[in-house]
């Protein structure tokens, strides 16, 4: 599996070349990126295209698991955990538990009722389980909108779950800001917590 990290400097080239693809054939209005880990993302390509940024939060069970082990992801070095990311990618725990619980704040959601074409941002679309949990709620709450999926990777076996139409990278680990383990995980969750807050 190829393996990519990247930093918030390299990130916005990359998040440019997401929103090229994006900006050849749709003429998206609002950006909702998957929270917390797609923030940035969702940002720069709202930005570039000066439209509203709104976020989603999809929990799924066992996901207090990866809390518990936080602290101690930065003492692991990257080759086993590039080893332990593909032991779990390629178990089916992800299959086992695919419900997904969705969460977003209706109050300023429903300020943009108006748009019409959406665009749903994630960092990778690993099994497809949370975007098309994501999507089915987008749809139910916007109501007759067009609704496509952009992620900085796609890989192959999220393809039988749901159509990521936009992405860079495909079949790759990638490890950003959003990681636990990356070096600039505070930095990052001070930004997007600084945003969150913001949008209350």
């Amino acid at each position: 599996m190829k393996f990519v990290e990247l930093s918030i400097e390299n990130l916005k080239e990359e998040n440019k070349k997401l929103f090229d693809l994006v900006v050849k054939d749709y003429d998206f209005d609002c950006v909702i990126f998957i929270a917390r880990g797609s923030y940035l993302i969702g940002k720069d390509l709202a930005n570039f295209k000066d439209v509203p940024l709104l976020e989603v939060f999809a929990s799924r069970k066992g996901g207090k698991l990866k809390k518990i082990l936080r602290p101690f992801l930065q003492f692991i070095p990257t080759k086993l955990k590039k080893v332990l990311r593909e032991k779990e990618f390629n178990s089916n725990v992800h299959e086992k538990n695919s419900q997904r619980s969705i969460d977003f704040n209706s109050k300023i959601w429903s300020k943009y009722k108006n748009c019409a074409k959406l665009l749903i941002v994630d960092d990778s679309v690993d099994t497809g389980y949370s975007v098309i949990s994501v999507k089915n709620a987008v749809q139910q709450f916007f109501v007759g909108s067009e609704i496509r999926v952009a992620a900085l990777n796609c890989f192959e076996k999220s393809k039988k779950i749901v159509n990521t139409e936009y992405y860079v990278y495909e079949d790759t680990m990638l490890k950003g800001p959003w990681s636990n383990d990356s070096k600039e995980n505070k930095q990052y969750l001070k930004m997007y917590t600084e945003w969150h807050n913001s949008q209350e």
